[in-house]
């Protein structure tokens, strides 16, 4: 299975959804958004084609209607249509699933309903784990071993083994004198990272956890996901989930973090950035003003432009992560007034998109293409910025990109974020002075 797509259409809220995952990157992929929206919905639907009565046993008959209905391709090749089937109240199939894709795909639900919240099986199987833990009939899961003590920082994990009975595998951390820990008398967090472990040792090829953070502390949660990415390349495995953990998503990648949304029954799922998310999920109360702009340098240089400047509101900068998106959350403010009215908010862009967005209003430009580019600039041509041959070679500056040259400037302490700031505003003073006085001009209406 190399794609996988699902089409959801007249199901609870959502009138028209279609989801779509290239399987061959082996990625995380993370899909965040407001209660409501959708997002247990669309990961029920996965799993119903695998468990065919998903819906009818964690959800109210009453989110289907005639309309109903679920298609799923894979590999635009095989489709299974699941339709509305008055009889029994639910969306409905004639057929049978390819074996193949049953194998490929797993999903964790939240809380009552996922596997991680169920115990009873262990019972069964325990007079058969003592057995092979006094023989000896088990072997040390060195990679589970190094992935639990890296998560936790420990080294408590050390003695856990792993047993196979009945094709399937169990672990326990052995104690002296034949007692032992089975793993789910560990806590809830860890015991869910090897539910987890396991899931990837099956190789399947889709993994899909919904609210993956439930169980796990903030550090377990951020050196989980650092470890995750290493083991999806590995095994050559995607994993789909939610998460509603600042500290997950700020350890996101910015390909791995994406905001899904609804409107109007209408349902959306976009690639955006932490600081975009961070400030539709989280919002900003209680200040006067807005700065919207595109990134934490862009948002240092306004902050030593205004710096000695008398402003009575209280106002807050906020870094969003790229042009399109700054415009696009000011856009939705004007609608939903994420953080206030319309008239104090403004949005701050770098000059090399002046061309693109300088129709929109309450749009200001920095009087640069961008602090880097401008810095690189200064650098091919002038003094400002020495460099050692080593340092050139080292960080591969001979043709670097602009945002290289100012973090290597920065961690080298070739200069100071000041000292730039102070050069660049002296090669183009009048401007940067015309720059600030429409911030100031904003802040102080």
């Amino acid at each position: 299975m190399l794609n996988f797509k699902v089409h959801i259409r007249s199901v609870q809220h959502i009138n028209e959804f279609t989801f779509e995952l290239d399987l061959t990157n082996n990625i995380l992929m993370a899909i965040v958004g407001k209660n409501g929206v959708g997002k247990t919905l669309l990961f029920k639907a996965i799993q119903n084609l695998i468990t065919s009565n998903t819906f009818a046993t964690t959800s109210n008959k009453h989110i289907f209607n005639e309309k109903s209905k679920i298609n799923y391709i894979i590999d635009s090749e095989q489709e299974y249509r699941f339709v509305y089937n008055s009889q029994v109240e639910t969306i409905d199939f004639k057929g049978s699933v390819d074996e193949s894709i049953l194998k490929d795909i797993s999903v964790e639900l939240p809380i009552p309903y996922g596997e991680r919240f169920e115990f009873r099986r262990f019972g069964d199987i325990d007079s058969e784990l003592r057995k092979n833990i006094i023989s000896q009939q088990y072997s040390k899961p060195t990679e589970l071993i190094e992935l639990l003590n890296f998560i936790y920082d420990t080294e408590r994990f050390d003695e856990l083994i792993e047993v196979e009975i009945k094709a399937k595998k169990y672990y326990a951390i052995v104690l002296p004198d034949d007692y032992y820990i089975r793993e789910d008398y560990l806590s809830s967090g860890e015991y869910f990272i090897i539910s987890i472990y396991k899931l990837i040792q099956k190789r399947c090829k889709l993994i899909v956890i919904d609210e993956i953070d439930i169980s796990l502390d903030a550090m377990a949660q951020v050196r989980f996901i650092q470890r995750l990415r290493e083991l999806l390349q590995r095994y050559e495995i995607n994993l789909l989930f939610t998460t509603h953990s600042l500290g997950i998503m700020k350890t996101l990648q910015s390909n791995e973090l994406f905001y899904m949304e609804s409107e109007n029954g209408s349902c959306s799922i976009e690639n955006r950035s932490y600081n975009y998310i961070k400030s539709l999920l989280y919002g900003f109360i209680d200040y006067d003003k807005y700065l919207l702009v595109e990134d934490e340098v862009l948002k240092e240089f306004i902050e030593f432009t205004l710096e000695g400047e008398r402003v009575f509101p209280k106002y807050i900068i906020l870094p969003i992560g790229g042009a399109d998106n700054v415009v696009n959350l000011m856009h939705k403010n004007s609608i939903k007034k994420i953080f206030s009215n319309v008239e104090n908010v403004l949005s701050i862009l770098d000059g090399d998109v002046k061309s693109i967005h300088e129709s929109e209003p309450n749009v200001v430009f920095l009087p640069f293409e961008s602090i880097e580019k401008e810095l690189f600039e200064h650098y091919k041509v002038e003094k400002f910025i020495i460099l050692t041959e080593h340092q050139k070679t080292t960080y591969q500056l001979q043709n670097t990109k602009a945002k290289t040259l100012y973090k290597v400037v920065i961690r080298e302490n070739i200069k100071t974020k000041y000292e730039i700031f102070e050069y660049l505003k002296l090669q183009k003073n009048n401007e940067v002075e015309q720059f600030k006085a429409a911030i100031l001009n904003f802040l102080n209406q």
